[in-house]
């Protein structure tokens, strides 16, 4: 794997950064396209999706620090500051508020406004994996089938020194699927809302899945991770609010 991108004297690029950056850039310039599409004014647009990426990377990280909070005590620096570290339910129970509030403040129609921005989410995280596959953080258990890899030794994945399980490339593979898929399925959106609860449900379903085969620390509850418990509250209420939104969409007709 490949940590560094490249150095420029004393200045060192991380090839996680870059993609991380990468990630947010695809799915910002998405969705300002869509934007324009939808005759929404590009300025007041742009304000809502920094303000609630700034949030949702801020509650990513707190996530992580809550989750790992033994492990943060121990190095509040090198935890807090770290270049990797992001719980992503973190980040879109954080952002989501804070985008709520500010489609509000602006009179913009916040489920149609998360049915555009939802499309950017998987093709943003998507490409946000591959930075944690060259990180080597994210990984998965050790294994002894064809799919194994063996990450460099400097990594976090690497420190097992065995073949494990590359989940990130697996989960990346199927964010871009959910990418297209909704896509796909938005031409024929029957209420406002439906594609943000496909992609909760999809996603949601994917994860407590993708969590049985990954190998870092993780934090539980029983038998559950974190994410995996997150993943099941998600898809019940996702499926509570199914017919409340299809049912408020039809009243308004």
């Amino acid at each position: 794997m490949h940590p560094i991108l490249f150095k420029l004297g004393p200045i060192t690029v991380y090839t996680y950064g870059v993609f991380v950056f990468l990630g947010v850039l695809a799915g910002y310039l998405f969705c300002l396209e869509q934007a324009k599409k939808e005759s929404i004014d590009t300025k007041v647009f742009s304000d809502i999706l920094f303000w609630s990426i700034i949030s949702g990377f801020l509650g990513a990280r707190l996530f992580y620090i809550v989750i790992e909070f033994k492990q943060f005590m121990d190095d509040p620096i090198g935890i807090g500051l770290g270049r990797a570290g992001f719980v992503f339910y973190g980040g879109i129970i954080f952002g989501l508020p804070v985008f709520y509030f500010l489609a509000r403040k602006h009179r913009l129609d916040f489920l149609n406004l998360t049915d555009l921005v939802i499309l950017a989410l998987p093709l943003a995280h998507a490409i946000g994996r591959i930075g944690c596959f060259f990180y080597g953080c994210c990984y998965g258990k050790p294994t002894d089938s064809w799919i194994g890899m063996k990450f460099a030794p400097d990594s976090p994945a690497g420190l097992l020194g065995v073949k494990i399980i590359p989940t990130q490339i697996i989960s990346s593979l199927f964010l871009f699927l959910i990418f297209f898929l909704l896509l796909t399925l938005r031409k024929t959106r029957k209420f406002k809302g439906q594609i943000f609860l496909y992609y909760i449900i999809v996603y949601s379903i994917f994860r407590f899945i993708i969590e049985f085969y990954r190998g870092d620390p993780r934090g539980y509850l029983g038998s559950l991770s974190f994410s995996q418990v997150i993943s099941l509250i998600l898809i019940g209420g996702a499926l509570i609010l199914w017919p409340c939104l299809k049912c408020r969409d039809k009243l308004k007709v």
